[in-house]
């Protein structure tokens, strides 16, 4: 019964391999998964601002052709309508890199304030009022525009571009008949409200919220992916509660290495060479997917662990990574719950013409080494010592003693288990690996 290696995060939700040699387990989230999702969402991201674009472009189309517009600003229209076509056809073919979303911003807004500026010498109007131009609340919208993407630094960096660009001003010429505008005293409130003071400012606090926001997205969007991710592997093999709680430990303290009482259960398929020999390999992977389904809801049911699945043979602990009071107890009460599942599905495969199915368990309680074993390449968290060992060899004489459930005495105590009439006491085992005679116990 080989141990079949860990499939891949996303592959594994779906697979059949099983296996409990999970290589990250302690380890964050897989990286190259973060950032397969991460560029997905970043590529939908694109698709969106693609569309967004086409949108504003028809709506500033739109809005010049039915005034008497200027030529420039037709122009320009017809220059983001360019870019725009771009950005679509980039959206469409999936193609996506990091600086793309620098490009189209730079370009946004090198465009707005060129029209405005443009704009603003054409009517004469002197350059510390062309913040009276109501085309200079399209920054406001590219600003919002950028913050789409999930990248706090575009936004800022758009602001930043908006306010430089339009600090150049002095450097243009003044027109030959400026358009008269009323003197405005600067001091006190009147100097906050000046004209040129108060929209930098307002696209400066615009800028920061976005900044924050976006940034606050992004980390909420991480965070959903390692979670998710991070709770997908451990639900392979833990109960949902479980893993969920596995999943928000993000100091991974529960699944560090220590030693520690637990209970451990070994489930076999008797007969299971003569009856895999007996199927074709198709029919052998659904079977054993399907034995593996059932078996394993009673060790979630019951909040253990799924340690490994071997072939035929699952191995269940209670008492890992999470310990309680009653783990010995909740061992005993899922194995016999094992034995009822496996006796319905034997039911059921009998009435549908099919060979029966039996199994056997062993079960034992004593101390394990509960951790990361493996190497660098390979970690899988597991429990191993001699409990393990004393529990795979009592599931071995369950066909000796003609009992599918053979328990250690050990097992009873920390379970509190008194109803004698239960079990039938076995004569001292002298068990192959072990050097103390172990006394155990089987269903009567």
């Amino acid at each position: 019964m080989a141990k079949r290696a860990r499939s891949p995060v996303v592959a594994g939700l779906a697979s059949l391999a099983r296996s409990r040699s999970d290589s990250a387990l302690r380890e964050p989230p897989n990286v190259t998964n973060v950032q397969t999702l991460l560029r997905r969402a970043e590529l939908d991201a694109e698709k969106i601002s693609a569309a967004i674009r086409l949108v504003v472009f028809l709506s500033l189309a739109l809005a010049i052709f039915a005034t008497v517009g200027v030529r420039g600003a037709i122009m320009g229209t017809a220059l983001y309508g360019l870019v725009t076509a771009i950005g679509l056809f980039l959206a469409w073919r999936r193609i996506f890199h990091p600086a793309i979303p620098y490009f189209f911003v730079t370009f946004d807004i090198i465009l707005v304030v060129a029209q405005v500026l443009m704009l603003a010498h054409a009517m004469g109007m002197q350059p510390e009022f062309i913040f009276q131009l109501p085309a200079t609340g399209l920054v406001f919208v590219f600003l919002i525009h950028a913050s789409m993407r999930f990248r706090p630094l575009l936004v800022a960096y758009a602001a930043t571009l908006f306010v430089v660009l339009f600090e150049l001003h002095p450097f243009l010429p003044v027109p030959d008949r400026p358009h008269p505008m009323p003197a405005m005293a600067m001091g006190g409130m009147a100097g906050l409200l000046n004209y040129q003071a108060l929209p930098l400012t307002l696209i400066a606090l615009a800028a920061f919220i976005l900044f924050v926001s976006v940034r606050r997205t992004r980390g909420l969007l991480l965070a959903s992916i390692n979670h998710a991710d991070r709770t997908a592997r451990l639900s392979r093999y833990f109960s949902p509660n479980l893993a969920e709680r596995l999943a928000d430990d993000i100091s991974d303290q529960l699944l560090a290495g220590r030693r520690q009482p637990a209970a451990v259960l070994f489930v076999d398929i008797r007969g299971f060479t003569a009856l895999g020999e007996a199927m074709a390999p198709d029919a052998l992977s659904a079977f054993l997917s399907e034995y593996r389904h059932r078996l394993a809801q009673p060790v979630f049911s019951h909040e253990g662990t799924v340690d490994k699945f071997m072939g035929d043979a699952i191995m269940a602990v209670f008492g890992s990574p999470i310990q309680r009071a009653d783990d010995a107890a909740r061992a005993l009460r899922c194995a016999i719950e094992i034995l009822e599942a496996a006796r319905r599905w034997s039911l059921e495969r009998q009435q549908a013409g099919r060979p029966p199915v039996a199994i056997g368990i062993g079960a034992h309680f004593g101390e394990v080494f509960a951790g990361d074993v493996g190497c660098e390449h390979l970690l899988e968290y597991t429990v191993i010592g001699d409990t393990v060992n004393v529990a795979q060899r009592l599931e071995r004489l369950t066909r000796e003693v003609d009992s599918p459930l053979v328990v250690s005495a050990a097992l009873l105590q920390a379970a509190g288990e008194v109803d004698n009439t239960k079990w039938r006491r076995l004569p001292r085992q002298q068990l192959k690996g072990h050097r103390q005679p172990v006394e155990a116990l089987c269903l009567a």
